[in-house]
Order: C-alpha cells, then sequence, then structure tokens
C-alpha cells in the first residue's frame, strides 16, 4: 500500500513538471491601467497623451508577446485625492498588471505611495516634478517624460556656451515646473560664469503680463521664458508688442511653443527658442512615420508633445513585457526588466532608464520658423543622452535641496 502510494505521488509530480506550459495566448490579457486628465483645464493633454499611447498599441493589435493588451482608462481629475482613487481601483478591483500616465505633479506624488504598497509598477508618462526619482525615488516607479531641472541644466548650458549670454532675466510661473527649470538653468548657467539678474514669478492665472514686460532689466542679453499653455501666448504676444522680440533672444521652456500652440502663437513666436525631448520636426525616420500615422488618427495637422512622449512610453513598456515572454505575474523579473529596458530609436530618440528610474534621453533646441503656410519648431541643436543630473554626481547632487523659488538663492538681481 505504501509502496503504490509513493509510485502515485512520483506520478502526480512528474505530470506537474513535465505538463506544457500553457501557451501565452491562452492566458488572461495583460492588464493597463492608464490615468490622465478627461475633463477640466488639462483634458486636452490627456487626450493626446492617450492618442499617442493607443496609436502604439494599435500598430501591434493589442497583443505582446501572444497575450492582448487591455487598457483600463481613468480620468485624473482635478486632484490629486481623485487620482488616488483611481489607483486604488485599477489596483484592487481591475487587478492591473501595470499603470501608466498621469499629467499634474501632485497627482503623481500621492499615487506614488499607493503603487509602493502594491507593488504594482507604475510608468508616469508626463509629471516632470524633479523628486519623484529623485529623493522620493521608489522601486516601482520609472518615468519615461522629462523633469524641469534637467532641461534647465540644458538651457543654462546653451544660453552661456553658444548663444554668448552673460547677464539673464527670468520669468516664470510661480509653481513647481517654473521654480525647477529656472534653478537648473540658473545653476549650470551661474557655474559658467554667468549672471541671473532678475526673477519674474508669475502666478499661474495671470491674463495680463504687461507689466511684467514693461518691468524686464534692458541690461540683460536674453530672456529665460517658463510660461506655459494659453499664458504662453500671451507672454510671446507681450514680448512682441514690446519690441523685446526684436531687440533680445528668448529661450522658453519647450511646451511655451508646443505645435498645439502654434497656430494661435502664428508669427509672433517666430525665432522664439526652446528646449524639450521632441519637436514635430525631428528629423528621423521614426519620427516621421509616427507624425504622419498620429495626423491620420486625430486629422490635425499639429501633433502635441505629449503624444509623442506617450506612443515611445508604450513601445518601452511592450518591449519590456516582450523581454519577459508576458510573464508580467513575475513582479520582481518584470520590474527589473523593465528598468533595464532600452529602445534604441523611437520617434524622440533612444529611450533608456537610469537607476533611479528617469529616463535619459535626446534634449533638442528648437526654433519657431514658418514653413510654406506651416509654423513648425525646427531642430537647431541636440543634447545627446542627458542625464536628470546633468554632469554631476548623483550621490552628491542628491545632498542639495530640491530647486525651488529660493534655492539658487538670486544673488545678482
Amino acid at each position: 500500500m505504501k509502496k503504490h502510494l509513493v509510485l502515485a505521488l512520483v506520478a502526480l509530480f512528474a505530470a506537474a513538471v513535465l505538463a506544457p506550459a500553457a501557451p501565452a495566448a491562452d492566458k488572461p490579457p495583460i492588464k493597463i491601467g492608464f490615468i490622465v486628465p478627461k475633463t477640466g483645464n488639462f483634458a486636452q493633454f490627456g487626450i493626446d497623451m492617450l492618442n499617442g499611447f493607443k496609436l502604439y498599441l494599435s500598430e501591434i493589435d493589442y497583443t505582446i508577446a501572444g497575450r492582448k493588451i487591455e487598457l483600463i482608462e481613468e480620468d485624473e481629475g482635478a486632484t490629486p485625492a481623485n487620482a488616488v482613487t483611481k489607483a486604488r481601483k485599477l489596483i484592487q478591483h481591475d487587478k492591473v498588471h501595470l499603470m501608466g500616465g498621469l499629467l499634474m505633479a501632485a497627482a503623481a506624488y500621492a499615487v506614488a505611495p499607493v503603487v509602493q504598497e502594491a507593488e504594482v509598477p507604475l510608468v508616469i508618462t508626463v509629471a516632470a516634478s524633479d523628486d519623484l526619482t529623485q529623493r522620493k525615488a521608489s522601486k516601482y516607479l520609472a518615468r519615461v517624460s522629462l523633469t524641469g531641472g534637467e532641461h534647465g541644466h540644458v538651457a543654462g548650458d546653451y544660453a552661456y556656451r553658444k548663444l554668448g549670454w552673460r547677464k539673464v532675466a527670468v520669468v516664470a510661473m510661480d509653481y513647481g515646473w517654473g521654480h525647477e527649470v529656472t534653478g537648473g538653468f540658473q545653476r549650470v548657467f551661474e557655474e559658467l560664469g554667468g549672471q541671473v539678474i532678475q526673477k519674474i514669478w508669475t502666478p499661474v492665472i495671470t491674463t495680463d503680463f504687461g507689466p511684467y514686460v514693461a518691468s524686464l532689466k534692458p541690461e540683460a542679453d536674453g530672456i529665460l521664458d517658463v510660461v506655459t499653455g494659453a499664458a504662453s501666448i500671451r507672454l510671446i504676444g507681450e514680448l512682441r508688442k514690446a519690441g523685446v522680440l526684436d531687440k533680445k533672444k528668448v529661450l522658453a521652456a519647450g511646451t511655451a511653443t508646443d505645435e498645439t500652440l502654434l497656430p494661435a502663437l502664428g508669427d509672433t513666436a517666430l525665432g522664439v527658442l526652446t528646449f524639450l525631448p521632441w519637436s514635430q520636426a525631428l528629423d528621423t525616420p521614426e519620427n516621421k512615420r509616427f507624425v504622419q500615422r498620429i495626423k491620420q488618427v486625430t486629422k490635425k495637422d499639429y501633433v502635441g508633445f505629449s503624444g509623442a512622449i506617450n506612443y515611445g512610453a508604450a513601445m518601452w513598456i511592450a518591449e519590456a513585457i516582450r523581454q519577459v515572454g508576458g510573464d508580467v505575474e513575475n513582479k520582481e523579473k518584470f520590474f527589473k526588466t523593465l528598468r533595464a529596458t532600452e529602445i534604441k530609436s523611437s520617434p524622440r530618440g533612444p529611450i533608456k532608464v537610469d537607476k533611479y528610474g528617469h529616463i535619459i534621453q535626446n534634449i533638442y533646441i528648437r526654433r519657431v520658423d514658418k514653413v510654406g503656410s506651416l509654423y513648425q519648431n525646427t531642430v537647431i541643436d541636440t543634447y545627446p543622452a542627458v542625464s536628470q543630473f546633468w554632469k554631476y554626481n548623483p550621490e552628491e547632487y542628491l545632498k542639495q535641496p530640491i530647486y525651488s523659488r529660493d534655492n539658487p538663492p538670486c544673488k545678482h538681481c
């Protein structure tokens, strides 16, 4: 009897070991939760993010490594609390394997601890606040968008070395993006020998930039502009109206002349320089193909930046899923693979992330031109493989306080 029992157990064990694994196609779909603004002031950004992300998934028929992809969309809403509610729903009710998206930094900061607790990977595809992948970096978080500080570093270097500026006045929105771009710019620019001689902080709801433009110090060699969205149209309009753009160059954080704003900016923005990790006019086969495809989807001549970087994000995530053969249930293996995944070519250029989870990427210097009847951000220079820490030692960098309204202090104002 005992002998028969042993033989039965051996046979059962052998059957379990030798049984073929279930084909990938027989496995349930891989669920990706995607949180973006679908209502409110930033709804268009959210629509652009979704368009880019879904375009890539449609090109691969929503199938990776033999498994179908189920994309579950949620509205980020206007508050961090709303984003947290949607994240909990995706984790607890929908049982997603991965989450992506998020536009607002406050929402990303609020959602990060939730995914950390649940051990669900989160790929941020826009939210730009520096500390998400620096002092508050998380094992389960990666970001393939940008930070304010890294862009400021590039702009500071370009202003000093290429534009020959030595004194700069800054006009920036009075919130995190404005503070971090300005802080990164000032640090690099002044370490090279330049001086920031004026910082003008404008409320996010500013409608009249006339008084701010009138107060710009005339001795500045150039203007750093960190005003985004519809407000950028008003600021650049005032700079043109006051004659500033006829006398000095303006170097602006890239979304100030986002392709979606170019029709409204028109001739007013001609000659404005910007810095961003993508341009619709970027002359590569991958970007040309992407622009052609997204235009077919949106029926528009101008493609938003957030669509392009979300297309690249989808490429990057899909490649990681392929490399693990679709086995996203093995969380540790999947996330290690995700962090190690590299894309050699995407519409924006190569994609890989550092050990803190942030993308290492090309940042392009662009100039607003008019070609035929259309406007474009012509790429005139490239900073390849930019780190969020610029050329600083990461460990030493992280000992410094985050860039803020008063850090670095304005010694020459």
